[in-house]
């Protein structure tokens, strides 16, 4: 998170506070460069409830800063994701996953058999 807040802020006087840059330019170098660096590695990790919750603050804190919305302005999260056109943190996160609901490798990982049984013990092995 530090880096990515670094990356941040780097950019924050050139183009964050730019008015003639538009919303949409401006989403996309957030993702590419921000999302990115904050989430290096995603595929591997194994994402908490409490770690989600962090990574959408954090998204949120800065998607806030860059469009100049307060809480007190009363724009909903997804008001804000359809006016910069991104996807929310947890959309991000499951397509990431390696693992996620539609995934092969979850399927196969947890998959049961349907039909038939097997005998009870370990296999007996025949010379």
């Amino acid at each position: 998170m530090a880096k990515a807040s670094a990356s941040f802020g780097r950019l924050c006087q050139r183009l964050w506070n730019n008015h003639h840059v538009s919303m949409r330019v401006k989403g996309k170098i957030y993702r590419a460069i921000v999302l990115s660096t904050l989430l290096y590695g995603a595929e591997a990790w194994t994402v908490y409830r409490r770690q989600a919750k962090k990574l959408h603050a954090f998204m949120m804190r800065h998607l806030r800063s860059i469009m100049r919305i307060t809480w007190m302005d009363n724009v909903t999260n997804k008001d804000i994701f359809e006016r910069i056109r991104l996807p929310s943190m947890d959309d991000i996160l499951m397509r990431k996953n390696l693992l996620s609901p539609d995934r092969l490798p979850k399927q196969i990982l947890y998959c049961q058999r349907s039909s038939g049984h097997r005998k009870r013990g370990r296999r007996r092995f025949h010379f």
